[in-house]
């Protein structure tokens, strides 16, 4: 199917309308328009699995770096703005040079497609249970969820607070300093569209659970020229969870144990119920907890997987396009998760080495080039981390790792040494293999301590190790021998009930994060408070406040607050409620500069509550079926300084806009008529500026009697917008023809 010539003008429109606060709509744009027009430049021909992988994955991918260059650029929240007028140029680029794109046909493009919407929809099933409101309460629904919580909270206080890097809303004064991207995505497009924060995780996390599946199958695709081969790596890679679940019917049925930790055993954190000896805790989170459980590691992954994609397709192609979107892509990875960008940086690294001692001078230039983007990224990233940090990466062996590597992906193993040594003279695979060496080492001799994560070398080493093995056994289920296809058949159904136990685990697992009498309470704190005021609830793991408001706490769960900024104020924050002379409480408060306190549930039955009714001090300001919420005398949040600064970026807009409105829309009109060849300059100038004035009039008059809504550049853009459309040459040309006038 080939898209003519004047659909450019539909992706031009697209462009202009994510420029305007149009809510959802704006959104869905956002998330496909820019990556489709970077798709469009780099390929004319692509089937339906590379158009849905490319236009949504490079729009999430890109959207934060656009947000951080707008901030740098003095533009901030132009991200929209400026991705709008990419679509715009690269329309206008096809259509000066009357291109086409057409979308071939691939035997398993659809299959695979189905197979991504069923990722997307059991991914959307669980989603949309957690982070809702319901009579019983604010529920979350996805138990082990304090990392997600703690992310939520920041793009939350992000969208109520702006700040790059993202404040931490657990540590007042601090920011967010690595693993960020994520924060920023969700919060700059709750920003920018106006939807609810758990709306835009309800639509994004199934959105990227599909893509990394379809982002792997690409991968596979590109790696082993074989559309069903992709399709059972891809498979593997998503769907197999190793053999934990064969521990849990160890527990149920030989140890008698009835209700077992499920959740320990699906991550392979093993401890013996009845002895309560260790068993193995280096740990496993297998591809599908990255969906269920989503984290900044679910957009590391998706980075991760295009990443390489994207990498060797340079190399193929020897294409510098490809090499800067590449570039763009691996760029993004190091923001979004730092732990996941450094074997995927080794690997490059290594593999560009490879490519000088084989003298492929040819090449050299275009795979250097996505190299560099991604070395001031990191350059950048570590610049701004706080010099106080724990070490993140020490030498050292944890003596699970045999157990551990058996356990959990030790059945594809044998596969993917054969697979592996299938494609070792493969160049396209040389990436990949570099890949699983060095994880297999870094998983021997390095630990990080600070973050408990040595196991996620595991992570990224399942990446190859599916891959090669869905390869062999993509072929045996190909095989007329009987017994290579019931191995290959056993080998998937062994790996799978453990994805089908977590689906089951995430699909029962609620939490009411607010009780039905403290939800309004927090609501009157997000409509009735500061942005920049602190609140006092109990510092726990689970804070309430700032997810629900975007307000700080004055501190809360110190895993965070140690990690990511070596403070630990647990015990002396806590202390707190069990103060109960009022004035030692206010010093206390005082010293934390907390304006509210929150007393809800948890905090009620703390003696801290009988110093809180001490009016001298604090004032009741919320008083509803028992939560109460006090504001502290005499402390009031600093104003906060809105910077008028006006930048040659803004006067460049400006100057822009007025074209747009008192020049284009009378100059498209002159053009159409064919005016433009008997006039002036000068009078072409005055002419279309009388048209626009004209125009500009009427549609301003229209719309003040008809909606009695306030105008501006943004409620004018919509109606300018459809008359420039619709009176260009070219649209009414083809109008005349269709209809045959």
């Amino acid at each position: 199917m080939a898209m003519k010539r004047e659909y450019w003008i539909a992706l031009a429109l697209a462009g202009f309308l994510m420029m305007l606060p149009l809510g959802p709509l704006r959104l869905i744009l956002l998330l496909f328009v820019p990556g489709f027009s970077v798709l469009v430049l780099l390929k004319e021909r692509f089937d339906a699995v590379e158009l849905v992988a490319y236009s949504f994955t490079l729009s999430i991918l890109a959207f934060p770096i656009v947000v951080l260059l707008a901030y740098f650029g003095g533009v901030w929240h132009s991200g929209a703005f400026l991705l709008g007028l990419f679509a715009i140029a690269v329309a206008a680029y096809k259509y000066h040079r009357n291109s086409s794109i057409e979308l071939a046909k691939a035997r398993f493009s659809w299959p695979v497609l189905a197979a991504a919407v069923l990722v997307f929809a059991v991914v959307l099933f669980l989603i949309l249970k957690t982070f809702i409101v319901t009579p019983s309460g604010f529920i979350v629904d996805t138990t082990q969820a304090s990392d997600l919580n703690f992310y939520l909270s920041t793009a939350q206080h992000y969208i109520t607070s702006p700040s790059i890097p993202p404040e931490d809303p657990y540590l007042p004064g601090y920011q967010i300093l690595y693993n960020w991207f994520m924060q920023i995505l969700m919060g700059e497009l709750g920003v920018l569209t106006g939807v609810d924060l758990f709306a835009i995780l309800h639509l994004l996390v199934p959105l990227v659970s599909a893509l990394v599946f379809l982002d792997v199958y690409l991968l596979a695709r590109l790696l082993f020229k074989s559309e069903q081969d992709a399709l059972v790596a891809s498979v593997v890679y998503v769907a197999a969870s190793g053999l934990s679940w064969a521990y849990a019917v160890y527990q149920i049925y030989f140890q008698g144990i009835s209700a077992p930790d499920i959740f320990r055993i699906l991550v392979y954190d093993w401890q013996d119920p009845i002895t309560k000896q260790t068993i193995m805790s280096l740990k496993y989170d297998p591809t599908s907890l990255y969906f269920f459980l989503p984290q900044t590691q679910t957009f590391g992954l998706l980075a991760m997987v295009f990443g390489f994609y994207m990498y060797i397709k340079t190399i193929s192609t020897k294409s510098m396009a490809y090499a800067l979107v590449s570039g763009i892509v691996l760029a993004s990875l190091v923001m979004f998760h730092m732990i996941t960008a450094f074997p995927v940086y080794v690997a490059l690294g290594i593999l560009f080495v490879y490519l000088i001692l084989k003298k492929r001078y040819d090449t050299l230039l275009v795979a250097a080039v996505p190299l560099v983007p991604a070395v001031l990224a990191s350059l950048y990233q570590l610049s701004i981390i706080q010099q106080g940090l724990q070490n993140q990466v020490v030498l050292g062996h944890n003596p699970d790792v045999p157990l551990t590597i058996i356990c959990s992906i030790g059945l594809l193993i044998p596969f993917a040494l054969y697979g592996m040594y299938l494609k070792w003279k493969d160049e396209d695979c040389t990436l990949l293999l570099i890949f699983a060496a060095i994880n297999f080492v870094f998983l021997n001799v390095l630990e990080l301590p600070a973050t408990v994560n040595t196991y996620r070398f595991l992570v990224y080493m399942a990446l190859p190790v599916s891959l090669f093995s869905g390869l062999v056994l993509s072929r045996w289920l190909s095989s007329w021998k009987v017994w290579m296809i019931a191995v290959a058949i056993a080998v998937i159904l062994v790996m799978i009930p453990s994805t089908v136990i977590l689906i089951g685990f995430y699909s029962d697992s609620p939490y009411t994060h607010a009780t039905p009498v403290e939800y309004p309470a927090l609501m009157w704190i997000k409509a009735n408070t500061p942005a920049n005021a602190i609140i006092y609830e109990e510092p726990g793991f689970f804070p309430r406040v700032p997810i629900l408001t975007g307000r700080d706490v004055a501190y809360a769960g110190e895993i965070y607050t140690i990690q990511y900024h070596n403070v630990d104020l647990q015990a002396d924050a806590s202390s707190i409620m069990d103060i109960t002379d009022p004035a030692s409480l206010y010093d206390k408060l005082t010293q934390y500069k907390v304006n509210y306190v929150f007393v809800g549930e948890r905090e009620s039955t703390q003696p801290f509550v009988a110093a809180l009714t001490n009016t001298t001090y604090f004032t009741p300001v919320y008083d509803q079926d028992g939560v109460i919420i006090y504001q502290v005398s005499g402390i009031v949040p600093p104003k906060e300084v809105t910077n008028m600064d006006i930048s040659w970026l803004d006067w460049a807009a400006f100057f822009a806009a007025a074209l747009y409105l008192l020049i284009l829309p009378g100059y498209n009109i002159i053009r159409t008529l064919g005016w433009d060849m008997k006039l002036q300059i000068v009078e072409k100038i005055v002419v279309a500026f009388g048209i626009s004035v004209l125009i500009l009039v009427i549609v301003s008059t229209a719309l003040a009697l008809s909606f009695s809504i306030g105008l501006n550049f943004y409620t004018l853009m919509i109606p300018e917008t459809i008359i420039i459309v619709l009176s260009t040459r070219e649209v009414v040309t083809f109008a005349r023809k269709a209809l045959k006038v």
